[in-house]
């Protein structure tokens, strides 16, 4: 159910670790995305047809040239695409990528209770591990999973059970945060109990959300009692 007004949310005791998202989850960076997508078209003559949002929204980068090559029939390999994308985004994950409402706090706040923690992200480690650098959080996660650690990317499960393998964690025992419903779907094919996080960029999927999982938070100090 999603969460009412006002009403005071406190964080589970009996959790043995907290698995993230990135995008949109654990830092404000999808803002981007559709910048970097329109450039790129443009720069290739082409326009952005209507409803590329929804069509990429959630998959790996690896996903995503896929589908841009095959779409607009590039002449670029996968490897080159996703490396063109990394070097338009990286100035961005490194100055203008900022943690979501109450995350700092958060993790510091996980780490206190002996709460393991990872980030599970559809994009490249670069741009994951740019980000956290910048945030000054690398340190509170035990392990990092991308779309390159992989062989199928969210709605699957993988990332999200090669993340508890890394940590020594029960799947059952595990937390989720994530904003998309590919994500969320990744969770509970997982085992684990997804929260979904919400914000602007991924308020559209509200209604997806709130059929995948019990609680909506904007703002993880929603989850310190």
């Amino acid at each position: 159910m999603k969460r009412k007004e006002k009403e005071k949310l406190i964080f589970p005791d009996n959790i043995e670790a907290v698995l993230f998202d990135l995008d949109g989850t654990l830092v404000d960076s999808m803002w981007m995305w559709p910048q970097i997508d329109k450039e790129f078209l443009n720069d290739r003559g082409f326009e952005v047809p209507e409803g590329l949002k929804a069509d990429i929204d959630g998959l790996s980068m690896s996903e995503d040239a896929v589908y841009f090559k095959k779409r607009f029939n590039l002449p670029d390999s996968e490897d080159e695409l996703i490396d063109i994308w990394n070097n338009m985004a990286l100035h961005h994950y490194e100055e203008d990528v900022r943690l979501q409402p109450g995350a700092e706090e958060f993790l510091y706040f996980l780490r206190r209770k002996g709460i393991r923690m990872a980030v599970v992200t559809s994009n490249s480690r670069v741009l994951c591990e740019a980000a956290l650098r910048a945030n000054d959080v690398e340190d509170y996660f035990g392990a990092i999973v991308t779309s390159e650690d992989v062989s199928h990317g969210k709605p699957d499960p993988e990332g999200y059970l090669t993340a508890a393998n890394m940590l020594g964690a029960t799947p059952h025992d595990c937390i989720v945060f994530e904003d998309l419903p590919a994500g969320l779907t990744a969770a509970h094919e997982a085992g684990m109990t997804p929260i979904a996080f919400d914000d602007d960029y991924s308020r559209a999927y509200l209604d997806e959300k709130q059929e995948l999982c019990h609680l909506i938070i904007s703002d993880y100090r929603e989850l310190m009692g």
